[in-house]
């Protein structure tokens, strides 16, 4: 990958100088375009004008839903404002723009330096560059590294949870469960988390923030995990991610619509776990797969029929968070005939299981905040349930 980068790098260096080609005019008018880290996506970069510039973002698999992920980094010899077009080909401008200049702290672009021209699906931004490289990005930036790097923290303060390989993914990269067993305890909750690549603030940030709370030191939290078992996939495509895919692993297949047919290393290095963790006795008797979508925050849940065969935790938990907090779950309901991960946990296993969806521009304290209650509500919701034998798994 390093070196098609470089290659594409010097592409930008020869393709994109002005047409008057002076000396004087080095890449696009002295701009550099970088796509030399993990996550970063943009296929070409024309100039059409002084200080300005069309960057084109297109998706390395079709078809594909309208979530048009890019990343680059620019920079410029002198302090100017350049006016940059994303166009999208086909697709459609979805992501307020996020800008750094390290790739840890981000914040979304001002709008009145964004103008969407919703006829044409492009956006127009207004970047301020200079010598000092600025990152530009659909999402906060989460590479496989960062993920880890965050892994590896919760094992350097907690001897509870341990990293385990569950598999490869199609290019033979790790792909890791964290794994954290009680003694005397079968019930398992399972979390899987960033099936979608640009899916970062329900699919990480609200991930984090749900798994990070499941392992507290409140009372109620130790008291949870002395009572079940958790077993968490944080990451499901690294190589989707790495490759600053739009949806797609890198065999360029929706690892969310792989849950019956199971053709991807990823969704079977799941299955093939889980099937050992019930071989040794584990009931799986709920699950979360992490999501964002441009209409959430919402929940995808059971149809009513099937919630009916259930231990009716998801209504109850639903119920609690609604009482407790300022946050309303809205609960949409799904055929289970679809090949969705949660779909996969109540046919196969007959857990109750939602997909979590959270919204692609809000507040990130929020995002953070509502995981912490969602997790809290859950934790309370289970332990009472096995509390009064109503657990049916």
């Amino acid at each position: 990958m390093k070196n098609l980068s470089f290659i594409f790098l010097l592409f930008l260096f020869f393709s994109c100088k002005s047409e008057k080609g002076s000396k004087d005019q080095g890449v696009l008018d002295r701009v550099l375009f970088d796509t030399l880290f993990p996550s970063a996506r943009l296929n070409k970069v024309q100039k059409i004008g002084e200080h300005r510039y069309t960057a084109y973002v297109l998706p390395s698999f079709e078809p594909v839903n309208q979530s048009p992920w890019f990343a680059f980094g620019l920079r410029a010899t002198e302090k100017k404002q350049i006016e940059l077009v994303l166009d999208y080909g086909p697709h459609k401008h979805r992501y307020v723009p996020k800008l750094s200049t390290d790739r840890v702290d981000w914040k979304p672009m001002d709008s009145s330096k964004v103008k969407i021209d919703s006829l044409q699906g492009r956006a127009t931004l207004f970047l301020d560059v200079s010598p000092k490289k600025l990152y530009v990005a659909a999402q906060e930036i989460e590479t496989p590294q960062d993920t880890y790097r965050w892994m590896d923290g919760l094992l350097d303060r907690s001897l509870e949870i341990k990293k385990q390989l569950a598999g490869k993914t199609v290019l033979d990269n790790h792909n890791y469960v964290l794994s954290h067993e009680s003694v005397g305890s079968n019930h398992a909750v399972v979390l899987v988390a960033r099936q979608h690549p640009p899916e970062i603030p329900g699919g990480t940030i609200g991930f984090k923030s749900f798994y990070e709370t499941l392992f507290s030191d409140s009372p109620e939290a130790q008291r949870f995990r002395n009572h079940f078992n958790i077993y968490a996939f944080p990451l499901l495509n690294p190589d989707g991610v790495s490759m600053g895919n739009w949806r797609h692993n890198a065999k360029g297949v929706d690892l969310n619509r792989d849950w019956v047919d199971f053709t991807q290393p990823e969704t079977r290095a799941v299955r093939r776990f889980l099937n050992a963790k019930a071989g040794e006795g584990k009931k799986f008797v709920f699950a979360i797969d992490f999501h964002t979508s441009y209409s959430g925050p919402y929940l995808l849940v059971l149809d009513s029929i099937n919630e009916t065969k259930t231990s009716r935790i998801t209504p109850q938990w639903l119920a609690n968070i609604e009482a407790t907090s300022e946050f309303e779950a809205n609960p949409r309901r799904r055929n289970q005939d679809l090949p969705y991960c949660y779909n996969y946990f109540f046919n196969e296993w007959g857990s109750e299981a939602v997909t979590y969806e959270d919204g692609d521009e809000v507040d990130r304290e929020i995002i953070r905040k509502r995981a912490q209650v969602y997790a809290r509500e859950l934790m309370k919701t289970l332990l009472n349930k096995k509390k009064d034998g109503s657990l049916t798994n």
